[in-house]
């Protein structure tokens, strides 16, 4: 082979040199975009949902999060405003963190005014909202000493609802050893001696609930059956 020829073949190979550097720069930067773009986070708004959407592990391109995870399919679940509440602006995420902080923001401050109506069915979404908070890893002290202090505050609305639940079933059952006491059954007696250890039950119940202020109307207990009566039913 010539001189002439043996530069050629350098000038050749040190051309595919270069590009081989060159595929091989395009791509690490080709991978390095593509990582990046797979832990973005997006919040964005579809059809009056606010949907949690990942990047793929491409330079572009994201889609809806999915996962066999069942904590984690259940925290990012596409969410639904309250009645009257507008879906905030998409934002996008450099880390699932930011993705938590942001998703707590709008979860404390539904949750807060659900649980402040004191109304069971919104204390109730209320709760479901802080139930789905308590689960997002990301969360600041800050949030997190929020969060507790949400809770406690539930708590008490929640305790307020237990009890005009308990005062309601309770003077349901007072009704129900009346009626029996005042019958021919053969239970007559055992209901009036029930329903005499009840009162006291029934009355501290629906005295709570006028004390606490709970929604709706606080039914009075009925006074049991005069001591007549009750032989009267025990004789048949």
């Amino acid at each position: 082979m010539g001189e002439n020829g043996r530069s050629a073949a350098g000038v050749a190979a040190r051309g595919l040199l270069a590009w081989l550097a060159i595929l091989g720069l395009l791509a690490a930067v080709g991978w390095l975009v593509s990582e990046r773009n797979a832990h973005r986070w997006s919040l964005v708004p579809d059809e009056g949902r606010l949907v949690v959407m990942k990047g793929m592990f491409l330079p572009v391109g994201r889609q809806e999060f999915k996962t066999s995870d069942p904590a984690q399919a259940r925290v990012y679940a596409p969410l639904v405003p309250p009645q009257g509440k507008a879906l905030p602006e998409e934002r996008d995420f450099g880390e699932q963190a930011d993705l938590d902080r942001a998703l707590y923001d709008l979860l404390a401050a539904w949750a807060r005014e659900d649980v402040a109506s004191g109304e069971p069915a919104r204390l109730e979404r209320g709760l479901g909202y802080l139930e789905r908070a308590l689960d997002l890893p990301g969360l600041s002290a800050v949030q997190r000493e929020d969060l507790s202090a949400l809770r406690a505050e539930s708590g008490y609305h929640e305790a307020r609802r237990l009890l005009e639940k308990a005062r309601a079933e309770l003077a349901e059952a007072a009704e129900k050893l009346r009626l029996t006491a005042g019958s021919r059954s053969p239970r007559a007696a055992d209901a009036a001696s029930l329903l005499h250890e009840l009162g006291p039950a029934v009355d501290a119940t629906a005295a709570a609930v006028r004390s606490a202020g709970a929604p709706g109307r606080t039914l009075q207990p009925r006074p049991p059956p005069d001591a007549g009566a009750q032989d009267g039913a025990a004789a048949h």
